[in-house]
């Protein structure tokens, strides 16, 4: 109960970036206490984290792929497109398999185009942005249960993967708004975790749906209208309680505004719903941004990957294709633990470049027992090497977008990195279907072993980030002297090059 009531004292600093000893003077203390910390984070969990998780359900179901943050565009055929195909769509429109290709990438090809949407979370409040972005891929979906030959399919398929794309990387950022560095790890976790229980969740709802029948429409018809109907009723709930920033939060009272406001690690008087283009340039000029988006081109073609040849390796152990896609599952529902546990940990003593060598060599592991033993009939090691790759490789990408998050200077800054992570590091989609031919199935050498390397490059270089974050916090602290962690920094005026910011290594 001690540790509950004690208080954290909380400055906040007016710094001029050209004399750290201003920051003395201009120091206001704000005290916080413990409980009420507890009690603010409690409500963000109950009012906030939840409507994001469900709206990134309805995304992966509206999609057929998770958002653009997590690892495998392939993940797009075990999504509504891909179960409405099986109930006749591509039979029905007359589209062939080069054709069908073409359904495909239409979709995900925008989608990485117009990821860079992600700063419109900064100029618009977010319930009115979030509700129109669910009002427009709602009903893009179910346009899609109406369409009559390939081209209005294609052109609904872009049009959710535009609209798609402004939320997809935005979620993260977006909770970053609300919690501390310390805190967001979790959360962010927790989010990308609705991935796997989407995929059960869409794939049991598509069974019901294909198996409803009507005298004159289709059933892939129904599944398009059926998924993409609850995200247009959906958006009401969004627009009458999704806050658009801790400090106008209306289930909060205005003296909980203020205290949800001053408990975060940074504080920005940038305008209000404006982005500060000295903000977005000093993102896009920041070297750190580009380890980290590289760091995420690796993560993802590596789950990309895996989401490909996965279920046919296990196939090919002598199961059915069926009993392979459910034998898949175990690993995926495991990585999700593994990445829960590190982001509990990460939050609890930071170390989160440690954290993404540590399992970025776990999956190194793994890819390497695929890539070397190629004895179908060594079904332990194989598969062992299937449980390595997974749960390595996903808890490194949740850990690395909260890592950039964590270190950016300022709400523009921290849009400019995440599209700048989103856009590019989600190009490696593209490349993983290329080293995976199905005339090297179902061992994949070369895929494996490039996932291999990959995976190490990844352990490389969150390693030499680790390094220089930390070794620049070291810097500032025998020129400017240390600093706690309940300080809160202005970072208006030079983001995380203010003399107090400390680097989350």
């Amino acid at each position: 109960m001690a540790a509950v009531k004690k208080e954290n004292s909380l400055h906040l600093e007016n710094v001029q970036p050209e004399s750290a000893g201003d920051v003395e003077k201009n120091e206001q203390p704000v005290h916080v206490s413990a409980t009420e910390e507890a009690y603010i984070r409690k409500k963000f969990d109950r009012r906030v984290l939840p409507i994001v998780c469900i709206l990134y359900v309805l995304s992966y179901l509206d999609r057929g792929m998770p958002p653009t943050i997590t690892p495998s565009l392939e993940l797009i055929s075990a999504g509504n497109i891909g179960n409405a195909k099986t109930a006749g769509l591509d039979r029905d429109l007359g589209i062939s398999d080069a054709q069908w290709a073409w359904v495909l990438n239409a979709f995900y090809i925008c989608y990485v185009l117009f990821e860079w949407t992600t700063v419109f979370w900064k100029l618009f409040p977010a319930h009115i942005y979030v509700t129109a972005l669910c009002i427009c891929w709602g009903a893009a979906a179910m346009c899609a249960g109406a369409v009559d030959n390939m081209a209005e399919l294609i052109v609904c398929r872009c049009l959710l993967g535009v609209f798609e794309a402004a939320f997809g990387a935005g979620a993260p950022y977006f909770l970053s708004l609300f919690y501390q560095r310390r805190e967001l790890g979790f959360r962010v976790s927790i989010l990308l975790g609705m991935s796997p229980v989407a995929n059960c969740f869409a794939s049991s709802l598509a069974y019901g749906i294909t198996h409803i029948r009507h005298s004159t429409l289709e059933s892939w018809r129904f599944l398009f209208i059926i998924e993409g109907a609850p995200t247009v009723l959906f958006a009401i709930a969004v627009f009458l309680f999704l806050p658009d920033s801790p400090g106008t939060a209306k289930f909060l009272t205005e003296s909980e505004q203020t205290t949800a406001a001053e408990r975060l690690h940074t504080v920005d008087r940038t305008a209000k719903n404006r982005l500060d283009s000295r903000q977005v340039l000093a993102g896009l000029a920041d070297s750190k941004n580009y380890v980290h988006t590289a760091i995420h081109f690796c993560c993802n073609f590596s789950f990309a990957a895996l989401s490909n040849f996965l279920p046919t390796i296990i196939q090919h152990m002598g199961y059915t294709s069926v009993n392979a896609q459910g034998l898949s599952a175990p690993p995926y529902l495991v990585s999700f633990l593994c990445c829960v546990a590190a982001a509990l940990f990460s939050d609890r003593y930071g170390r989160r470049g440690l954290v993404i060598v540590v399992f970025a060599t776990v999956g190194m592991a793994g890819y390497l027992l695929l890539a070397t033993i190629q004895d179908e009939s060594r079904v332990g090691p194989r598969y062992l090497g299937v449980w390595l790759a997974t749960c390595g490789v996903f808890p490194a990408l949740c850990i690395n977008i909260t890592w950039l998050l964590n270190n950016q200077g300022g709400d523009s800054k921290k849009g400019a990195g995440m599209a700048l992570l989103a856009v590019f590091g989600q190009c490696s989609s593209f490349v993983s279907s290329t080293v995976f031919p199905d005339s090297e199935g179902p061992i994949y050498v070369r895929g494996c072993a490039v996932g291999c390397a990959l995976t190490g490059c990844i352990a490389l270089m969150a390693g030499g980030l680790y390094v220089k974050l930390d070794y620049e916090n070291r810097k500032r602290d025998r020129l400017y002297g240390p600093v706690t962690d309940d300080v809160r920094i202005d970072v208006t005026a030079d983001g995380d090059a203010n003399p107090r910011f400390r680097y989350l290594v």
